[in-house]
């Protein structure tokens, strides 16, 4: 094992798109949606524990979610969760672990993955982050993961690859595009050019401290004028951070601009189950199209559907179609699946009201 390496789970969202089975006081990356007895943040932590020391992983939460981080992974030392005051997109998280890990280690390597995403294939998985931490050591640059579209999908951002040779494992970016209309898609997924953007980062910590240095050089000075990361004074410190920073995503404020950027042709079954869409898509479904997540349920008449339910409720759904149907606590949700967008909107309905 490389005593260098270190790993960052992002796990910042707030959970507004699975409600009310995902929600503000548990959002997704703490939630079991696919019912497999353990929350995505727990799978992608014993995923990457194979390959990384405890004391190596860092976790980039809001600071109301340490309770329920330290609850699920009390593996993690309490220093390791790194708490943010605000949210501020994927630059500054990012930005935080890695002048809090070059503190540590001025020679580290960073892997930086989402908390809730989909995996199939852990083996391929971890070989395809140590082959990334490989190339990011002896040639440097900024090294995300693409996975090989297997449809037209307009809910995930694209990287284009300059290499026509599809038997390249790792190729220069050419350009990003963030979730194209059904029309681009299309086109991308018929070109052989483009791999869905899986979000996955892995650099040498000196080389993303220089591109932040480089392009968005207001973020390198707040965190290193006067800098208190790896101090008492840290929290204040980054609550003073966050209240001056911007929110913008590392692929508009680096990987865009960036010249020394590559991406590794992922061979592992991804999805970042982002919408009731992509829970459907992975779902093993009745003749009808349907998805139910408990045997308790009898969909009659009833075609396309998607229902996410406590597995002790007895259902009956007759004669509907194309609905997604949720419940959690003392929450029903019965919405078209051409309204999904909606969802992310619903919470607020209810906070209103209290």
């Amino acid at each position: 094992m490389n005593h260098n390496t270190y790993c960052v789970i992002m796990a910042g969202g707030i959970g507004n798109r699975f409600w009310p089975v995902s929600n503000r006081r548990c959002p997704k990356q703490f939630s079991d949606i696919l019912h497999s007895g353990k929350s995505f943040i727990r799978q992608t932590y014993e995923r990457i524990s194979q390959i990384f020391p405890d004391n190596h992983i860092f976790i980039v939460t809001g600071k109301e979610y340490e309770e329920i981080t330290h609850k699920q992974i009390p593996e993690i030392p309490t220093e390791n969760i790194l708490k943010e005051p605000y949210v501020r997109n994927t630059a500054t998280c990012i930005a935080y672990a890695a002048y809090k890990i070059r503190g540590i280690n001025p020679d580290a390597i960073m892997v930086t993955i989402p908390s809730d995403h989909f995996i199939s294939n852990d083996y391929a998985y971890l070989q395809d982050l140590q082959e990334g931490m490989r190339f990011a050591s002896d040639h440097g640059g900024l090294l995300t993961i693409g996975i090989t579209p297997t449809r037209a999908e307009t809910e995930y951002g694209y990287i284009q690859v300059k290499s026509k040779d599809n038997t390249q494992k790792i190729s220069a970016v050419k350009t990003f595009t963030e979730k194209p209309s059904a029309e681009m898609a299309q086109m991308f997924y018929d070109s052989d050019e483009f791999l869905w953007n899986a979000g996955i980062f892995i650099w040498c910590i000196k080389d993303i401290i220089e591109e932040f240095k480089t392009h968005m050089y207001d973020l390198h000075a707040l965190f290193t004028t006067d800098s208190k990361l790896n101090t008492p004074s840290e929290p204040s410190f980054i609550q003073s951070v966050y209240g001056q920073c911007h929110n913008t995503s590392i692929d508009v404020g680096i990987m865009e601009k960036s010249q020394h950027v590559y991406v590794l042709k992922g061979h592992f079954g991804w999805s970042d189950v982002g919408t009731w869409h992509a829970f459907h898509a992975l779902c093993d479904k009745d003749e009808h199209n349907n998805v139910s997540n408990s045997g308790k349920v009898i969909l009659n008449e009833s075609n396309n559907c998607i229902v996410n339910i406590p597995p002790r409720k007895n259902v009956v759904i007759q004669g509907v179609d194309n609905l997604i149907i949720a419940e959690k606590d003392n929450y029903l949700m019965i919405c078209n699946r051409k309204d999904e967008e909606k969802i992310k909107r619903f919470e607020k309905f209810f906070r209103r009201k209290q």
